[in-house]
């Protein structure tokens, strides 16, 4: 397939749905306004994966854009690693990969943090020589290069005279976060976290590390009054930026009219699956059954509940409650998709299992390829490295407890090669490398 495929890459989350959730929302503005052929999401701690996704779209143009405030360990080091890529171009066989710069780095987020500085500085009526300005970027000890953003920033705000003093402080990076009560005086204090969403650093993380208690964003801390401001992230602002960075690469991003709601999704395996449907059989997808007609879970009474879009239906099966783990045997049931065309039956699949439909086509094909725990192993950077060198008994306790609760089956363990029923999954998930470390400090 010729074309052009739009992947963002995000961080993803197993505590909140806001991380990937606003992602996931830039996706569905991106596909509606039929910017590309195919337009997804992949991730850290969701799915899908980094190491999967492009297996999921079929365009010989792919870009991937990086939705991260700081190019730093994830930009440079565990993104390439997991997709192969290896620089701003890759070329495999006829497919041409594009790798650009991390969302944080373009301009226009300077004009996104003077708007949330604004805001607060408006509803809170603070005075710039009363208060001190912190921006708090993530950071991390194992790549110092990801403190840069939120220090330009900083020095940026400081030239332009916003407050009295500003300064960057990170979550996990010297200077910590507390450490603004000792490098800064002034008796206000405007904490802007330099994050894209309100996941649980921002919700949970910060205010901690500020000494506010309660879940509010304003408190009195050691004899001063500390504001949190909203992160930088929202979804028009996001899908701004987003484009003007894809169109800084020359390739064509520009709105075109979309068939539908279901428009606009990855394409592989989209084939397979309208071709297995032309049987006029039933499929089961874990708890998902299709037809040429509708999709629906496997207990959705008479008079279940009609979703028409792909945010809506996500956030039925994603967030009430929230289910980090896609494939996890407890998806939310009571609902139903009617199709206008059996072509959109693989979006639907695709927004309830994201990632799947590429990897059952290929195993129905005989052509899916697993990733060991060893070749996994070996392209990690952090925790994970070594994850191989786990006791048998580690491994097998929690493919039980992970896989057994999964829909999807670990082929990447005992692939039997079998055409069966079974959903495949191709290679350790992050859920899965996340349990087992933590088993290995219990057994």
């Amino acid at each position: 397939m010729s074309g052009i495929a739009l992947i963002l890459a995000g961080h993803g989350s197993h505590i909140s749905p806001k991380t990937a959730g606003i992602v996931w929302d830039c996706v569905d503005t991106l596909r509606r306004l039929g910017i590309a052929d195919e337009v997804t999401a992949c991730f850290w701690k969701e799915s899908p994966a980094f190491s999967a996704v492009l297996n999921t779209v079929a365009a010989d143009d792919v870009l991937v854009l990086p939705l991260f405030t700081a190019h730093g360990y994830f930009t440079t080091q565990v993104l390439p690693a997991e997709m192969g890529l290896r620089g701003p171009l890759t070329r495999r066989g006829k497919r041409r990969i594009h790798l650009t710069r991390c969302l944080g780095e373009h301009p226009r987020l300077n004009a996104i943090v003077d708007e949330r500085l604004r805001e607060t500085i408006t509803r809170r009526d603070l005075a710039g020589q009363e208060t001190a300005i912190a921006v708090i970027g993530h950071g991390t000890r194992r790549n110092r290069q990801s403190q840069a953003t939120a220090r330009q920033q900083a020095d940026r705000l400081r030239a332009q005279g916003w407050a009295r003093e500003v300064a960057a402080v990170y979550l996990d990076d010297d200077p910590d976060i507390p450490s603004i009560y000792c490098n800064t005086s002034a008796p206000n204090i405007l904490a802007l976290p330099y994050f894209l969403a309100d996941g649980s650093h921002v919700s949970i993380d910060i205010p901690r590390a500020l000494g506010i208690t309660g879940g509010g964003s304003a408190a009195k801390v050691h004899g001063r009054k500390v504001f949190i401001s909203d992160p930088v992230g929202d979804v028009a602002s996001l899908c701004d930026v987003t484009l003007a960075m894809a169109r800084e690469t020359g390739m064509a991003f520009e709105p075109r009219e979309v068939a539908g709601a279901w428009d606009g999704f990855p394409s592989a395996g989209a084939g397979a699956l309208l071709e297995a449907l032309q049987t006029g059989r039933i499929l089961l997808f874990g708890e998902v059954l299709v037809s040429r007609e509708r999709v629906w879970h496997g207990d959705a009474p008479e008079g279940s509940r009609a979703f028409r879009s792909p945010a809506a239906l996500r956030r039925h099966i994603r967030e009430q409650p929230f289910r980090s783990h896609a494939a996890s045997a407890d998806m939310p049931g009571g609902w139903h998709v009617d199709l206008d065309r059996p072509e959109d039956a693989h979006a639907v699949l695709e927004t309830a299992y994201p990632g799947l439909l590429a990897d059952w086509a290929a195993r129905h094909a005989g052509k899916l390829s697993t990733v060991s725990l060893h070749e996994l192993s070996q392209r990690q950077a952090g925790m994970f490295r070594g994850i191989d060198k786990l006791a048998r008994a580690v491994i097998e306790l929690t493919i039980n407890r992970v896989c057994g609760a999964c829909s999807r089956k670990p082929n990447w363990w005992n692939d039997t090669k079998k055409t069966d029923e079974s959903l495949p999954c191709r290679e350790a998930c992050n859920h899965w490398l996340s349990a087992a470390r933590n088993a290995e400090g219990v057994l």
